[in-house]
């Protein structure tokens, strides 16, 4: 077995003095390096511990005389060491019967080599408060994803929810937010009674401060005010833009949705979905401004008065920037649609917020 100390290259050189030849040896150290990487669970949701990865190391003509191995930690971290230095490898890792990665890698003189780390949506590294609502439940959504420290705050309760988004200070202690359908709207986010009444304006204005300062909201289903309220000239949903809850007035529907964002089409490997609008009076849209992406969309049927119309492929849900943040809005309840198509579509969603 080659020993895996220091390799030795002997080199040689010719001189003469007094008409005799002297070799004069020189040697080169060719130190080991070593390689390491991390390992994402086929599902995409959390890092994968106990994965294997391994190199095989050949001699200079091409045999393999070892195998080096190595299984990641709980973080998904692994580091295969003492591998000789100015070489090519092939970087294997699996898990089971299933291998997850073959990557070339050259390791020079000595050499530390860090791979890529792999799109992996970690709920750990998230600070998440879920504003829960009558008509959705993120919270129980998030459980399915693996999340466990997120923080709930009563969006039924008018006090609890108003000192929850008057503050700042309470806003920017989070990295997403998601306001489900159903919380107390009016007065707080509006008021269709008290035209004197500032704290709707101190909280769109705040809501579009933590936004533009970096954070991120996820709303869905009747918290689509706060989206038309907070940024008018994003998406356009059915009604009278200027009238809260105007918009909802779409009937129930079982659809398949066409999956038009190319790269969720790639992570779902489907180009459809399904998806189920189980209570009616939800907000269609109609358009979308150029600068909004469109990752879904269908053909909804919605009511109004005794007149009934058909949308045709219209966004189902979206997502654009404000600032340095991001807005994600579906016109669905998502725990409703939490099956495992769902839970990977709002994984990438919240990976890419």
């Amino acid at each position: 077995m080659m020993p895996l100390a220091p390799l030795l290259a002997v080199l040689t050189s010719c001189g003469t003095e007094n008409n005799l030849t002297t070799t004069v040896p020189k040697t080169v150290v060719v130190n080991p390096g070593s390689i390491s990487g991390r390992v994402c669970d086929p599902s995409g949701r959390t890092w994968l511990a106990d994965a294997l990865a391994y190199v095989n190391v050949t001699d200079d003509a091409g045999l393999i005389y070892e195998t080096k191995k190595a299984f990641s930690d709980l973080d998904g971290y692994f580091r295969i060491d003492d591998l000789p230095g100015n070489k090519d490898y092939t970087v294997y890792v699996s898990y089971g019967p299933d291998q997850l990665m073959a990557e070339p890698v050259h390791i020079g003189n000595g050499e530390t080599v860090t791979l890529a780390e792999p799109s992996c949506f970690d709920p750990l590294e998230l600070d998440v408060a879920v504003v829960a609502g009558d008509y959705d439940d993120f919270g129980r959504v998030l459980d399915d994803m693996g999340f466990v420290n997120y923080h709930l705050i009563n969006g039924m309760d008018e006090t609890e929810l108003t000192d929850f988004v008057s503050s700042m200070e309470e806003l920017n202690k989070y990295d997403l937010i998601f306001f489900n359908g159903g919380i107390v709207e009016d007065g707080i986010f509006y008021d269709l009674e008290d035209s004197t009444n500032t704290l709707p304006v101190t909280v769109m204005d705040n809501i579009r401060a933590y936004v533009d300062g970096g954070g991120s909201i996820y709303a869905s289903d009747w918290s689509y005010d706060i989206v038309e309220i907070g940024w008018p000239d994003k998406v356009d949903f059915v009604g009278a833009d200027e009238i809260p809850d105007e918009a909802q007035k779409g009937d129930y529907e079982l659809l398949e949705a066409a999956v038009t964002d190319a790269s969720l089409s790639e992570y779902l490997e489907k180009q459809y979905i399904e998806i189920e609008y189980d209570l009616p009076v939800w907000p269609p849209i109609e358009t979308v401004s150029r600068t909004v992406s469109v990752h879904l969309t269908g053909t909804v049927p919605y009511s109004d008065g005794l007149s009934d119309y058909t949308l045709s492929s219209v966004p189902l849900l979206v997502t654009f920037n404000s600032g340095n943040g991001k807005v994600a809005f579906s016109t669905f309840r998502v725990v409703r649609n939490g099956d495992e198509d769902m839970l990977r579509t709002l994984q990438y969603i919240m990976y890419n917020l």
